[in-house]
């Protein structure tokens, strides 16, 4: 069997650096490990992003064509700061809430914005940042729309932002987005392409101003997110001792809508809902002659109420 490439062998394959540059990167990537005491070093990739030998734009690319990159949720799991079962979890809410899968845990709270910045800079050599203090130069929107227009920006829900020389800073709200500007840049070679992390609410507000010519102030923080998918969310229970599924269910989206709400992340009370939602079905089926209820969720303010209502 052949051996798989490394990463050093790929890039060279791809005529983006050349085999001396493999040495040079792997001495530096051995001397920091040894000098920080480091189980495991930065990703080669990085240290050639840190010599400018790369740019992550093209590490990212070869690294997903030969499917030896790794992903942000593999990174959380790892990494132990989410549990893969909460990984599964969020990427199916942030399907269902059409909302890129970085600001749904930031919001969330499960991971700091501070923990957010160090993982994605180490992953993709690219910045997380707000973009309250980016000024739009509208001499800019011409060029800038001609580069990206706004059907595609809000597809694949990425901005351009910046015009400098010849150099265009793209707002990102996923990693898969550097895909779409290695792309668009082979469409554009007259320009560099640039790439920063943003939170989708920056996302949003860019928008307005550069499409719709709104001037906006900027978000100070993530902008509430459409609930109504989670306050529309119903399910029917028959017997509560047998249907974990529907109630583990049911209690996924009430934590959620909780902290998407404002309020703080609380340790897990699986089993004191399982309880509540036991005694209640009982109550109810008992005092309607009903043959099982169907659950939902209110929001009260800064609460989330369980709605319960028999079903003949």
């Amino acid at each position: 069997m052949v051996e798989p490439l490394k990463t050093g062998e790929i890039l060279v394959k791809e005529g983006l650096i050349r085999l001396d540059d493999i040495d040079m990167a792997l001495s530096i990537q051995e001397k920091r490990q040894a000098s920080l005491g480091l189980k495991k070093g930065r990703l080669f990739g990085m240290i050639l992003c840190d010599l400018n030998l790369i740019t992550p734009v093209d590490n990212y690319y070869v690294l997903h064509k030969y499917d030896k990159f790794l992903s942000i949720q593999s990174a959380l799991v790892s990494k132990q700061i989410i549990s893969k079962e909460t990984v599964l979890k969020m990427e199916k809410e942030s399907s269902a809430l059409n909302l890129p899968f970085i600001s749904l845990i930031l919001k969330t709270g499960l991971v700091s914005t501070s923990e957010m910045q160090k993982l994605l800079f180490d992953l993709f050599h690219i910045p997380f940042r707000s973009i309250s203090d980016f000024v739009f130069n509208e001499r800019d929107r011409q060029e800038l729309c001609q580069v990206l227009d706004k059907h595609l920006s809000l597809e694949n829900r990425i901005i351009p932002m910046v015009l400098k020389d010849n150099t265009i800073l793209f707002g990102i709200t996923d990693p898969e987005n550097i895909l779409f500007i290695h792309k668009l840049n082979d469409h554009c070679p007259q320009y560099r392409f640039k790439a920063l992390f943003i939170p989708f609410s920056g996302f949003s507000w860019f928008y307005k101003i550069i499409y719709n010519g709104r001037k906006e102030k900027a978000p100070s923080d993530e902008k509430p997110v459409d609930l109504s998918l989670l306050l529309s969310f119903k399910t029917s229970i028959r017997d509560p001792e047998q249907e974990n599924e529907a109630i583990r269910t049911l209690y996924d989206r009430y934590e959620l809508l909780r902290q998407l709400i404002g309020n703080p992340k609380r340790e897990n009370l699986q089993n004191e809902f399982n309880a509540f939602i036991l005694q209640s079905h009982k109550k109810i089926t008992r005092d309607y002659k009903s043959h099982g209820i169907t659950f939902s969720l209110k929001r009260e303010d800064q609460d989330v109420k369980v709605v319960a209502f028999p079903k003949t």
